[in-house]
């Protein structure tokens, strides 16, 4: 039934109780119970009657004029034209209030229905939006959802990033930049929440001050009239912005606030499930990458131990560089290459290949390589970089190769170890042989030359003892900041320098005592000892800036000669240092300098002695010459050969002769200052420790 007719049914149950009667009543509907007041008043005074809430009008007639009388209490007023009965005024005010009671029940009641069918609505939503593990997906889900909850045309999310919230999902746009909205604190309706942290919504967009004029010209083409932005939290923080927009004329009610407050928070919670649940499923892929890795190193692991037992049985049983390519190369199906310090090949193994296709040469490089195929690891020995090795192939997993290449690398090292061990040995033996020959008794100078044979170390012929000292080694430590350590290693590559020079003349014995060079050479000359030292010496130099100074010995026939010659590399190398020049000095080339620099033990006067006048007085024995009176008279006479010969009675030519005889016999020059000291001290010291009284060697002869 309409209204009307519940009014009249209600009428019709109260009976003649009139208005007494059906306040005892409490009817559902308001307007029914408002048709049955009127109606009641009506019969109750005998007028017409109108009853209003407020100024709404809910039941009774009009009628012309406006006289008559009223009753107001609770909001609602009755009315009533010219009454022709008594005015229950009480009971009237009691009609307004039980009328008024029934309208606030009646609200209540469509509130709680309002809130039930609201609350249903955002549990629906909401265990729609839990249910959602994608990221993107939920972001999308609750602009949607949003969008329709809240009546809107527009809705967005909003997500912090540093100081700006940025749009990361977007729904019901017509334009592209406003899925692509940034705002910082301040700007547009989403600003000013992340500024204040509180919601905010505008009316009118176009028309409100109270936010930024930022986004204006967008709102225009996006025709917004009304906007609303609550905060998104989490743990207390603003974790971003949740935002709708309506583009017709409409206010966002305090009751949309609260359902927007409440769809921000399940949204939150939905965003950070959805984090939580991404982080937890790219955990679980990490766990299984993890995996996966690890059994793939665990198989690397078991082909490469047992790669290492077996190189480590090649190694100790005696296989060289060659045996170990050839084990790698046949088991990883693989090409070997085992390069020396200066990139030469070593050893190669092409595996089931019939030709190999690594290089002849590769460039000393310290670094680890690895690329297209080709895997490059450095060899080290006793601190030194002794060579690299290469891998060539295509078919073996990376993980593989690195670790195969490793041990290459390590059983390469061993094995070089090894032969250095062996040429350690011998190397130290020889040197213990050459200090036995230089600094030993007669007995222990026989005995190491006994050794040397054994070691195939030749030593006859005419000997010389090199002697060198490394000069700038402490400046160049200072200067590079080198350690004891590298220290070693100069001195090392300097020793391997003497005992392998580039020119392939090597001295038979060589040692290093701190940064004192000795060596002993056969069959060397002058001008050969003189190149050895210097060919070292200009490598060295090279290399890593060392300088070097020498001193040589004369020949000698014998090893037990050799601490003689010794001392007297020693005097050569002291008269580098003190005389300067040149950085070469041979003893037999010092003159009458090795004399003052001798040591006390050994001033060797009548070897010097022997070297000037030997061979004059050997031939006048056997030519029955007077070379000797004759270079005597020479010196007298003031090296003039015209006085000379007067005080001889010979003719001038025959004094030029001699003393051209002199000179190819003695290798004395007597135009040189030097050579004539050389041989005027010599013949005075001759005539000092050999004249007998009343020889002829006196200056009056």
């Amino acid at each position: 039934m309409v209204p009307s007719e519940l009014g009249t049914a209600l009428m019709t149950a109260v009976g003649t109780g009139g208005l007494t009667r059906l306040l005892q009543t409490r009817p559902d509907e308001p307007r029914c119970a408002a048709e049955a007041l009127a109606a009641a008043v009506t019969q109750e005074i005998g007028a017409p009657v109108r009853v209003l809430d407020g100024t709404r009008l809910l039941a009774g007639v009009s009628w012309p004029g406006d006289g008559g009388g009223r009753v107001e209490a609770a909001g609602i007023t009755v009315r009533w034209a010219d009454a022709s009965h008594p005015v229950p005024w009480d009971l009237l005010r009691q009609a307004c209030v039980w009328l008024s009671l029934l309208r606030d029940h009646a609200d209540v009641g469509s509130e709680l229905v309002s809130t039930a069918t609201e609350v249903d609505s955002i549990r629906d939503v909401a265990g729609r939006l839990l249910s959602v593990r994608d990221a993107d997906q939920v972001l999308l889900s609750v602009a949607d959802w949003v969008l329709r909850l809240l009546g809107a045309d527009i809705c967005g999310v909003l997500l912090r990033e540093g100081d700006e919230v940025r749009m990361q999902s977007c729904v019901g746009h017509r334009s592209v930049e406003t899925s692509r909205l940034r705002m910082k604190r301040g700007q547009g309706v989403a600003g000013l929440v992340f500024l204040t942290g509180e919601p905010a919504k505008v009316d009118s967009y176009l028309e409100d001050r109270t936010i930024s004029q930022d986004f204006m010209s967008l709102a225009e083409r996006e025709e917004t009239r009304s906007a609303l932005a609550v905060p998104l939290r989490l743990q207390g923080e603003l974790v971003g912005v949740l935002e709708v927009w309506r583009r017709r004329e409409s206010v966002f009610t305090d009751r949309d606030v609260r359902r927007m407050v409440t769809l921000a928070d399940f949204a939150t919670i939905a965003i950070d499930n959805a984090r939580l649940h991404d982080v937890q499923v790219q955990a679980m892929q990490s766990a299984e990458e993890a995996r996966d890795q690890l059994a793939r190193q665990m198989t690397v692991l078991d082909r490469t131990a047992q790669l290492q037992q077996t190189l480590l049985s090649t190694v100790v049983q005696g296989g060289g560089l060659a045996a170990i390519a050839r084990t790698v190369a046949v088991e990883f199906d693989c090409e070997v290459g085992v390069y020396g310090p200066d990139g030469g090949r070593l050893a190669v193994h092409s595996g089931p290949r019939l030709t190999s296709s690594l290089p002849e040469s590769l460039a000393a490089s310290g670094a680890r390589g690895a690329g297209q195929g080709r895997w490059i690891r450095p060899v080290h020995a006793d601190g030194d970089r002794v060579g690299q090795v290469c891998l060539l192939t295509r078919d073996q997993p990376a993980e593989v190769m690195d670790a195969v290449a490793g041990h290459v690398a390590m059983a390469c090292s061993l094995a070089l170890l090894r032969e250095r061990a062996a040429s350690r040995a011998r190397a130290e033996a020889m040197e213990q042989v050459l200090w036995d020959l230089l600094q030993g008794p007669v007995e222990h100078r026989l005995a190491a030359r006994t050794r040397a044979q054994q070691l195939s170390v030749a030593l006859g012929g005419a000997l010389r003892v090199v002697y060198g000292q490394i000069e700038n080694l402490d400046l160049l430590a200072a200067e590079h900041g080198w350690e004891t350590a590298q220290l070693d290693r100069v001195r090392r590559d300097v020793l391997r320098a003497v005992r392998c020079p580039d020119d392939g003349r090597a001295p038979a014995l060589a040692g290093l005592r701190g940064d004192f060079l000795v060596a002993i050479g056969t069959d060397l000359d002058r001008d050969g000892a003189r190149d050895l030292v210097n060919s070292v010496a200009a490598a060295v130099r090279e290399q890593s800036g060392v300088r070097l100074s020498w001193g040589i010995s004369r020949e000698h026939a014998d090893v037990v000669e050799l601490p003689s010659a010794l001392n007297e590399a020693q005097t050569a190398l002291s008269a580098a240092h003190r005389l300067g020049g040149e950085n070469v000095f041979l003893y037999e080339e010092l003159g009458i300098v090795r004399l003052l620099l001798g040591s006390g033990d050994d001033p060797d006067l009548q070897a010097f002695v022997d070297e000037v006048t030997g061979p004059l007085l050997a031939y006048d024995r056997d030519n029955d010459g007077s070379l000797v009176r004759t270079l005597r008279a020479f010196f007298d006479a003031d090296c003039s050969q015209r006085v000379a010969a007067e005080r001889l009675f010979v003719h001038h030519k025959t004094l030029r002769y001699r003393l051209e005889r002199i000179r190819s016999l003695t290798g004395l020059d007597l135009s040189r200052h030097e050579d004539r000291m050389r041989a005027d001290f010599a013949l005075r010291l001759l005539q000092v420790n050999r004249c007998e009284p009343g020889e002829g060697l006196t200056p009056g002869e």
